[in-house]
């Protein structure tokens, strides 16, 4: 939870602090193997300070189809934050599915917290009705 938070915030804090920047595409491609389809993308970029910058993305298909035909995407840079490139055109994709990742990480974190809670309350229980007596005999061959 708290890593996708930080990518939440950070996505949210390059998109309204970083440099404009187009990007070009060096590679792209989408795998779709059985019921899971995702992809990447690989740009390359000038940063503000003129060093030329190569980056592997990773993209989910909903996000592969809004760049599928793009040559240049324009994206926003901040060096240093914790996500330091924010496609645009996928902005509101990389947001929501930051926010659904916290919301399934959280309801594991419920569901191992009420899971702990009930074999919490069944061994005390076990431990409490000590009604298992085992006999140990040896026998001797």
């Amino acid at each position: 939870m708290v890593q996708q938070a930080l990518v939440y915030q950070g996505t949210i804090d390059t998109y309204e602090n970083g440099e404009s920047i187009a990007a070009n595409v060096l590679d792209f491609d989408i795998k779709q193997i059985a019921a899971q389809s995702n992809g990447y993308v690989v740009i390359s970029f000038i940063n503000p300070d003129g060093e030329t910058i190569e980056r592997k993305l990773s993209l989910s298909i909903q996000m592969a189809q809004r760049i599928i035909d793009t040559s240049v995407i324009p994206i926003r840079y901040l060096e240093g934050n914790f996500q330091d490139i924010v496609m645009i055109p996928t902005y509101d994709l990389q947001k929501s599915t930051s926010l659904s990742n916290i919301g399934v990480a959280f309801m594991g974190f419920l569901a191992l917290i009420f899971a702990s809670i009930m074999m919490t309350r069944f061994a005390n229980k076990k431990i409490a009705n000590k009604e298992d007596t085992y006999i140990i005999e040896r026998v001797d061959a």
